[in-house]
This record gives structure tokens, C-alpha cells and sequence, in this order.
């Protein structure tokens, strides 16, 4: 491709970028990005770049250019001929930049705000681009305002943003998070009213019941700690932002699905309990938790669920639930069919599902294995419908919230949250379907429990089986070195204390010294706690 046809290409790519959003709908330091990446694009080419802004054509289909991308045009043009806002063209000397001066008045362009040729002349320092952006739609320079909610509503963003991971969409004009102008009004309603920002999580329903060869027990185990703990820590980043902060109210979905897989209401509720249990002794104040029934209106305002009310209501719910919210069995096939992130939560129970089912009622009813993946199907699409009707009652109920999920999505409608991101950037399994391996490097991999048991030790807290740590010399100390137990941290790192009673029995010996060393070379921090030798704090390597 020759030169100018490449240029053209690319403007065309940006303007039909700049097309498929309007402009109008965008927040305003969305718009000023936009106007600084167009600015800085041209910026970088050759004057013949305006034979490639008159050559555009609008996207196959479509009658005319929007009104943006006019006003853009408008703004190069005047520009590029004026040496207004972007110098001529021209290779600059080595060390020195292009001059360049910045429109930043929100009013009409005074001779003060215009580059005479003397004054281009002499290479000035570049200032950043349109700081109070205006376009220039015919011949009038037009103010984007931009109010100060709006702009701590995209900070907000920012950080919720950083926090998601999805899928990487066809269109290369599209930012990283294609939700965040459908959630932008939303936080911005928060903002001005001076309220927390409220998100919710469809999420933790029980545990697995496959505890043979996935997951180590029915309770919340290092998996779901690590889980809540980057959730809390989403809200204490708001915060730093925000001086109101945020708060993530994960809707437990146990009770939507546990007959469909075999899982008891006593197990589903015993796992919920013990999750806010953990939350609650971790400290973090950010996470609430709310169930369908409550959801639903079938309990008071202020109401303390109790296991005994929980249970008489758990059949009703369900049946509610369906009534009110429930679609019809072609309804979500046809969403499977034309919907690609409901394609991919489908195939992705039907994924854990067939691992999931495996030493259940209803693997032993199959015939073959054939009977069984025909099983594992209809509880998949059951789930589907279940799931569908469970996104509808949060959507009619808690219509201002983020949406958050753990499922990998293209992001439009929601905000993909990896709970226990992977050093290889593969979306994690959840914490409720697999066992957590810890690396002798402090790293964190979502694992089936029968892929490491031969590697790693499995490691109990709170007198029940926890995770799975690597073997290691330097995790596992003989007797004379001391008795000690780690605690690994979120984000990485552990604490190290002793676990013997009495004075010497806490000593830390030159044998464990050398042994944390060798662990702080391998991650960091590594935490010395309660040795009665030596004062609380990091070793180094």
C-alpha cells in the first residue's frame, strides 16, 4: 500500500471510530481524549494528510458524516492551514520539538491565542493538548464543558477500569472498556449526590461439589479470601479518588442454582455465612452481601436473615424468581445464538459443569459418556435460564448499580473482574471451582486440586483444608530451625511467626533467617511477626 493510501486508511479508521460513538454521548474527558489522539495523529504527518480528510467516505450504509466528525474535520482543516494549533510539517532538528500552541480559551480565538510565523519561527516547548478542548464546528470555536462531578466520575472510571479485564473486540478503534460510557451517567449520579458508588456482583454461591479432585472442602478457603480482598481493595482505590469511595454488594446466586447441581441448602447457606464471616474479620467494610429472597421483597427492610427463616423461604424464592423473571426455554437459546457473551458464559458451565458433575447423582445416572455431556447440556441451559432471570431481578432492583461479573465478556454491558488475576493474563477460574496453589515466588494459580497434589502441600487453616502450597525447604523447617507458620498476602508476600508457646520457643534461629532470606529473594515482602528476638518487620534478601 503506497503512503497516501495508508494515511488515508488510517484517517478514515479514526474517523470512523470517532463515528460509531456519538460524540454527544461521551463524557467530556472522553471527548478531550478523543480531540488529543486525532490532534496528535496529524500532528506526526505530512500536509497532504488533508487529501486524506477529503477523501473520506462515511461507513458503507450510512447517509452523511456525524456532526463530530465534521467538526473534527473543520478543526484539522483549520489547523493544518492556519499553523494554528499544529506546526507545518517538518522533521525537527535532533532535541528539539515542534513548536506547537494550544487553543485552550472557552471563547472565540483572540489574536493572543494564534501562532504568528514569527513566533513559529522559534521552537517552543509543546504544551498539552486542549487542557479546556473546544471544536470548531463551520467557523465558531465551541467549549466542551466539562463539570467538576464529570471529572471525578472519570477518574471513578479509571479505577474501576483497571480493575476489568475482557476480551479483545474486532474493532480496533474501541477502547479497553466498551461499558464505560453506559456506566459513565451512573457514577456521575453518585458523584453529585455525594454517595458511594455502588456496584454489584453476581457471584459466590457455594462450593463446588466436586471435592474430590477440584476444590479442597465446602467452605470459603485462600480462594475466596483473595477474591474479597482485591474487591475491598477496588473500593479503598475509589477511594483514594473519591472521597466517598464505593462499595461492592456481591449478589449471592447459591440458592439460584444449587438443586440444579446437587448442593444442599444447608451447604449453600453455611458458605455464605462463612464468607462474610471471612470478609467481616479481614476488615473489609466495603463488601455487603444480599440474597434473591431479599432482593425479591419477601423479607423487612432491616430484616437479620436468619438459617431458619433462610430456609422456609429458599422454595418460594425460587419459584418467585421464575414467575416474575424467568424466560422461556427458546427465549435464551436464541440469545445463546445471537449474543456472544451469552455464548460464552453457556459454554463456559457447560466447561465446569462436566468436571463439576462428575462423582454426582447425576454422572451416575448416565449410560455413556455420550448420556453424560447430553446431561451436563440440559443443566447448562437450566442454569442459563436461572442465571437470565437472576440478571433481570438485579437489573430491576439495583437498575444505578456498576455491573460487575466473573464471567469473560466483550465488557459492553458489564465490567469483567478477574478475583485472583494470573501471571500468564488467562482469566481465572473463580474461587468456588478451584483449589489455590501458591508459588514459591508468592504468585496465586487457580488449580484443580488434583493437578498439584504431587507438587504441593496441602496446607489447613482454621482447622479445615485451606490451599495448596509448593514444596519447598523453605517453606517446610525442621524442628530445630522452629516452628512457623505463613500467612501469604494479597498482592503477594507472606508473614512469618512462630506457633510454639514460650519465650524460646519463639526465638527466630540463624537456620530460619537464612531460609526467609533466601524466600525474600524469591518474592517480596516477607514479614518477620512475634519472634521474641527480633523486632516485627521485613527481611531483606
Amino acid at each position: 500500500m503506497s503512503s497516501t493510501k495508508a494515511r488515508r486508511a488510517s484517517t478514515s479508521n479514526i474517523a470512523r471510530g470517532m463515528y460509531a460513538v456519538p460524540f454527544q454521548k461521551l463524557d467530556a474527558t472522553t471527548q478531550r481524549q478523543s480531540v488529543e489522539s486525532i490532534l496528535s495523529w496529524f500532528s506526526s504527518q505530512p500536509s497532504s494528510v488533508l487529501d486524506s480528510i477529503s477523501s473520506f467516505a462515511p461507513p458503507s450504509g450510512q447517509s452523511g458524516l456525524h456532526e463530530w466528525v465534521r467538526a473534527v474535520i473543520s478543526l484539522l482543516t483549520w489547523a493544518l492551514e492556519n499553523n494554528h494549533e499544529i506546526p507545518a510539517p517538518a522533521v525537527p532538528e535532533k532535541g528539539k520539538p515542534i513548536a506547537t500552541k494550544v487553543v485552550a480559551a472557552a471563547r472565540p480565538p483572540a489574536p493572543s491565542d494564534l501562532v504568528t510565523p514569527a513566533e513559529h519561527a522559534e521552537p517552543a516547548e509543546p504544551k498539552t493538548l486542549l487542557k479546556e478542548p473546544r471544536v470548531i464546528v463551520g467557523e465558531i470555536p465551541i467549549a466542551l464543558e466539562e463539570k467538576p462531578t464529570t471529572r471525578i466520575a472519570y477518574r471513578i472510571l479509571d479505577v474501576i477500569q483497571r480493575y476489568g479485564q475482557h476480551l479483545k473486540s474486532e474493532d480496533a478503534n474501541q477502547g479497553p472498556w466498551l461499558g464505560r460510557a453506559k456506566f459513565s451517567p451512573n457514577v456521575e449520579k453518585y458523584v453529585e449526590a455525594g454517595q458511594p458508588v455502588e456496584m454489584i456482583l453476581p457471584s459466590f454461591p457455594w462450593k463446588s461439589i466436586n471435592r474430590v479432585d477440584k476444590v479442597t472442602g465446602a467452605l470459603p478457603d485462600l480462594g475466596e479470601e483473595l477474591a474479597l480482598a482485591r474487591l475491598n481493595n477496588l473500593c479503598e482505590d475509589i477511594g483514594k479518588v473519591y472521597k466517598h469511595g464505593a462499595s461492592v454488594t456481591i449478589a449471592t446466586d447459591g440458592l439460584v442454582f444449587n438443586d440444579v447441581v446437587m448442593i444442599s441448602d444447608d451447604d449453600t447457606w453455611d458458605y455464605s455465612v462463612a464468607l462474610m464471616d471471612m470478609a467481616a474479620k479481614k476488615g473489609f467494610k466495603a463488601i455487603k452481601l444480599v440474597r434473591a429472597m431479599e432482593l425479591l421483597g419477601m423479607t423487612e427492610k432491616g430484616e437479620v436473615l436468619t438459617k431458619e427463616r433462610y430456609m422456609e423461604l429458599v422454595g418460594e424464592c425460587r419459584k418467585l424468581l421464575a414467575k416474575q423473571f424467568l424466560n422461556p426455554d427458546k427465549a435464551v437459546r436464541e440469545m445463546i445464538e445471537k449474543d456472544p457473551d451469552t455464548l460464552l458464559t453457556y459454554r463456559g458451565f457447560i466447561r465446569f459443569l462436566e468436571a463439576d458433575l462428575k462423582f454426582s447423582p447425576i454422572a451416575k445416572k448416565a449410560t455413556s459418556g455420550r448420556n453424560y455431556r447430553v446431561m451436563v447440556k440440559q443443566v447448562a441451559m437450566s442454569m442459563m435460564e436461572r442465571a437470565e432471570s437472576f440478571t433481570k431481578l438485579i437489573q430491576a432492583t439495583c437498575p444505578n448499580y456498576v455491573r460487575l461479573s466473573i464471567h469473560p465478556s466483550s465488557g459492553q454491558v458489564k465490567l469483567s473482574i478477574p478475583l485472583i488475576p494470573q501471571s500468564t493474563g488467562a482469566f481465572p477460574r473463580s474461587p468456588w471451582h478451584c483449589s489455590i496453589a501458591v508459588g514459591l515466588d508468592g504468585s496465586y494459580r487457580t488449580v484443580h486440586s488434583k493437578e498439584v497434589r504431587e507438587t504441593h502441600s496441602l496446607i489447613h487453616r482454621h482447622g479445615r483444608p485451606y490451599f495448596y502450597r509448593e514444596k519447598s525447604e523453605l517453606f517446610d523447617w525442621a524442628e530445630e530451625e522452629g516452628k512457623v507458620e505463613f500467612e501469604h498476602l494479597y498482592g503477594g508476600g507472606c508473614v512469618v511467626s512462630p506457633v510454639a508457646a514460650g519465650v524460646e520457643n519463639r526465638m527466630l534461629t540463624q537456620a530460619g533467617l537464612e531460609k526467609l532470606k533466601q524466600l525474600a529473594a524469591l518474592q517480596s515482602p516477607v514479614i518477620a511477626r512475634g519472634f521474641s528476638n527480633r523486632a516485627d518487620g521485613e527481611i531483606d534478601a
